[in-house]
């Protein structure tokens, strides 16, 4: 599935990665980061515990071999969430926006990256120390966490896919309640 051959090293990757994408040094150094919507691109806050999270998350993508497009994201945030983000709150609050994204443009993909997801042993976000990660390879990585474990998923595995799908719903919908009550708010003050 990857483009990344098993004896490349992260390091190396890393920048075949960030040359495919146009990601300068993987936007680590940026003060901002922006997530695109349709046209329009919101700027964020590029904190630590979020650049902390996306080091993993890019060697992620290299590990997997998911995109780093719209359909990559899903997929990618999928695995990510059915294989955990340990304590990285900024990687599961992420990427409960891939999952409800994936719902709506890539159920599929959501579904199918989710349960492969269920069959690794662990991610690399538990135990993990970035800066090790560089100088392995990416079949070491990918031996670490069983990628690809052959077997079939279990009933488990598809009541948390429809948990996280809740999950991700249920929190985009406080955001956007919350953003039209405050709006609402501003309207009533303002008039």
């Amino acid at each position: 599935m990857s483009k990344y051959e098993d004896s490349l090293v992260v390091r190396d990757a890393l920048q075949l990665y960030f040359s495919e994408y146009h990601f300068a040094d993987g936007g680590y150094t940026s003060k901002w980061f922006k997530i695109k919507l349709g046209r329009l691109y919101v700027p964020l806050p590029n904190i630590k515990s979020r650049i902390d999270a996306v080091k993993i998350h890019d060697v992620h993508h290299l590990v997997t071999g998911y995109n780093a497009d719209w359909k990559g994201e899903v997929e990618i945030g999928a695995w990510e969430i059915a294989t955990g983000c340990e304590k990285k709150t900024v990687a599961w609050l992420l990427n409960l926006g891939s999952i409800f994204v994936g719902i709506f443009l890539y159920p599929r993909s959501l579904f199918n990256a989710f349960m492969r997801g269920r069959k690794c042993v662990t991610s690399l976000y538990y135990n993990t120390i970035y800066n090790e990660l560089l100088d392995k390879t990416l079949g070491e990585l990918r031996k670490k966490i069983n990628i690809d474990l052959p077997g079939k998923n279990i009933t488990s595995d598809y009541l948390l896919f429809a948990f996280w799908c809740f999950v991700a719903s249920t929190y985009h919908l406080l955001i956007a309640l919350v953003l039209v009550g405050g709006l609402y708010i501003c309207y009533l003050l303002l008039s």
